[in-house]
């Protein structure tokens, strides 16, 4: 049996957008990203409004220090965003190593979003912080920024049925 050749992250940069725009790299290996299901689209676009909504202006995930070293013309992005936002909508085993693999490479929280429940958790080094319904989702690395996990686990589903 050969060993497969594994890839490095300086490989995978080197690649086209259009060869890697569907895979990530996981120790080594391309791995195929699942394709992310309406609702999942729906509460991603949601939380990218709202974040946007709190900075007033583009994204921004990367805070500080880690925002300034950040090459906004790079891929892929070499450190860690300092919060990650990843849906319960993929296999739970893909989304416990993508919270590792994100809280290993320097983030501070990953918010984990379970629509069927709504419920979001918030995992950091310290533990896991449950939000549920009413309750407010807040963060200290963003001081003023809050919203109703209800709100947010909704999507725009309400808006979409007047698009309709």
């Amino acid at each position: 049996m050969a060993n497969k050749a594994l890839m490095t992250a300086e490989e995978y940069a080197r690649m086209s957008t259009a060869e890697n725009e569907d895979y990530e790299l996981i120790d080594g290996d391309l791995a195929a990203l699942p394709s992310a299901t309406p609702l999942h689209n729906l509460i991603g676009g949601k939380s990218v409004q709202m974040v946007r909504n709190y900075f007033d202006k583009d994204l921004s995930i990367f805070l500080g220090e880690e925002w300034e070293r950040l090459d906004l013309n790079q891929t892929p992005v070499p450190s860690a965003p300092t919060i990650a936002v990843v849906s319960l909508s993929e296999q739970m085993i893909d989304v416990n190593r993508k919270v590792r693999d994100y809280m290993s490479a320097g983030s501070t929280a990953v918010w984990l979003l379970e629509h069927e429940n709504g419920e979001l958790h918030v995992r950091k080094k310290a533990g896991i912080r449950l939000r549920e319904g009413g309750e407010l989702l807040d963060s200290p690395l963003l001081p003023g920024f809050e919203v109703n996990v209800a709100e947010l686990q909704r999507g725009h589903r309400e808006t979409g049925r007047q698009r309709g």
